[in-house]
């Protein structure tokens, strides 16, 4: 394995796990102690990990934003959100209208939806690449939310957006999230983005977070104030409570193959 393959590989455990031991990942790679410190300290200098006595602890800021160029080209939980996505491809049905926004979760549905079979789909969006992807696609319509143009997060956004939002229904609404937390609730950096989504939600009959495992236990800046009937993850992560996700969400995890 070369350094960045490897350095890759560590990165995206201490994503997964947030904290990680040298001796586990040592183990797990089946690398020296040695070679895991100083991959550590190359990705810490890097900026994306806080190095620990002993390990690595997850890097993120409140107020963190990644572009959606940044987004969409990230391997980062690449193979989770595709096995999110088509767990939640099923809930789309002929004839459905259904509202997503620009996440890289729900991206990864719509791609589903761009080479499925579902016939009579409407699907309402501000995001410019969901446009882009549908664009192709006989069975589709897609209803722009217009309004200004935000380049790096390659979507429309602002006063215009959010009235169109406001004055449409949908059967489903898709949304992402950065953070899940009990105390704090779903978030995200920008608070363009939390009116947004919040009021996707509100427009959705039935509605969506999907999100992987790496969201849970975070908090970002602004608040999305909703609650959703279902939260479609990839996998259950040890020693996590969602009993306060269960009086009114329904919580399914990907890797169980079941509704």
């Amino acid at each position: 394995m070369f350094a960045e393959e490897r350095q890759q590989a560590i990165y995206d455990m201490v994503c997964k796990k947030r904290s990680v031991k040298v001796t586990e990942l040592s183990q797990l790679l089946k690398i020296s102690e040695v070679t895991v410190r100083r991959d550590l300290e190359e990705l810490h200098n890097q900026n994306k990990i806080l190095r620990t006595h002993g390990g690595a602890l997850a890097k993120y800021s409140v107020a963190n934003e990644v572009s959606a160029p940044e987004l969409i080209s990230s391997h980062k939980c690449a193979e989770e959100k595709r096995k999110i996505a088509e767990l939640a491809y099923p809930f789309v049905k002929d004839n459905d209208t259904i509202i997503a926004d620009g996440s890289s979760t729900v991206y990864e549905l719509i791609k589903l939806i761009a080479v499925g079979k579902r016939k009579h789909i409407k699907v309402i969006t501000s995001s410019l690449l969901v446009m882009s992807t549908l664009a192709a696609c006989c069975e589709v319509k897609v209803i722009m939310a217009g309004g200004e143009v935000n380049y790096r997060h390659n979507n429309l956004e602002g006063h215009i957006t959010k009235e169109v939002i406001k004055n449409l229904r949908a059967d489903k609404c898709f949304i992402g999230v950065n953070g899940i937390d009990e105390k704090f609730g779903y978030s995200t950096p920008r608070f363009e983005d939390a009116e947004s989504k919040a009021l996707m939600v509100e427009s959705g009959i039935e509605s969506f977070v999907l999100a992987d495992n790496t969201k849970f236990d975070k908090t970002y800046l602004a608040r999305i104030n909703v609650r959703c009937n279902y939260l479609i993850t990839d996998t259950r992560l040890a020693g996590y409570d969602y009993e306060w996700l269960l009086g009114h969400t329904k919580v399914l995890f990907a890797d169980r193959k079941k509704r």
